[in-house]
């Protein structure tokens, strides 16, 4: 294989290494794909004014996050269900980013355990969760991150509904036998319910998510759980402010990668 430099490269190898309906989970959004076109056009958008006869000879990137002194600001958002793509899916993953020294954070989707990941690679872990529309399981995922030792929780305040991705409807796209969503499943229906086809699966979290979410159940997290907690999801200033009102450590600036509102 010829060695990958770019982004635009790297998702071109994954096309002609993945099966289709694998590779369009990865890289699609939702409805029309125009939040998904609009992230791209906004980002080649930027511009870099650059000035001249600064002295550049010795550049430091490094920042410090939550306690975390990274060589840079760059962390890995959570994704989930690697082992589509790798055997060892988000262990992998894990050891990845902490040679690259990049903060890990692991989705409440992932295809291994939180206690697998977090003992994979010495690398910082955060973890994403979705408050469950079960209270109790909620807890206890909390408690079973805080033991793992993973250093905060990401909620993700985006998803009160699953967004509808054609591609997927199309694909019947569904988790083959032998993997789950290993840290959601309680019992062998949650197992198989996760292997359904549908909209992104999003039939199979129906047990899961919660349309009802508020603020309150938010400062909820903050206050049963040790460990700093953001929010992911954010794209307005007000929310910003009322999300540290409810006392979140920080907020992810995110439109889910245009993978729920279209």
């Amino acid at each position: 294989m010829d060695t990958l430099l770019t982004i635009d490269e790297f998702e071109e190898a994954a096309r002609g290494a993945l099966p289709a309906a694998t590779f369009d989970y990865y890289a699609g959004g939702a409805g029309d794909l125009s939040s998904l076109r609009r992230n791209r056009e906004a980002y080649a958008a930027l511009a870099v004014h650059y000035r001249v006869f600064r002295d550049v000879s010795s550049c430091d990137l490094s920042c410090e996050i939550l306690g975390h002194k990274l060589p840079h600001p760059i962390l890995a958002a959570p994704t989930a269900f690697h082992c589509l793509a790798n055997p060892e899916g988000e262990v992998a993953t894990a050891r990845g980013l902490a040679e690259a020294g990049a903060l890990m954070t692991l989705s409440s989707l992932s295809t291994r355990t939180v206690e697998d990941v977090a003992s994979a690679s010495p690398g910082p872990k955060w973890f994403q969760l979705y408050i469950n529309r079960d209270r109790g399981f909620t807890r206890e995922l909390i408690a079973r991150v805080e033991a793992a030792g993973y250093s905060a929780i990401v909620v993700t305040a985006d998803t009160p509904r699953w967004g509808r991705r054609h591609a997927d409807i199309r694909n019947g796209f569904h988790l083959p036998p032998g993997l789950d969503a290993v840290n959601l499943v309680r019992s062998h229906a949650d197992a198989a319910s996760l292997s359904h086809s549908g909209a992104g699966l999003g039939s199979a979290f129906d047990w899961m998510l919660d349309a009802s979410l508020t603020w309150r159940d938010f400062e909820g997290v903050c206050g049963r759980s040790r460990l700093p907690v953001l929010v992911k999801g954010v794209c307005r200033a007000d929310d910003a402010v009322a999300a540290f009102n409810a006392g979140a450590a920080g907020v992810v600036v995110s439109n889910h990668g245009g993978r729920q509102l279209d």
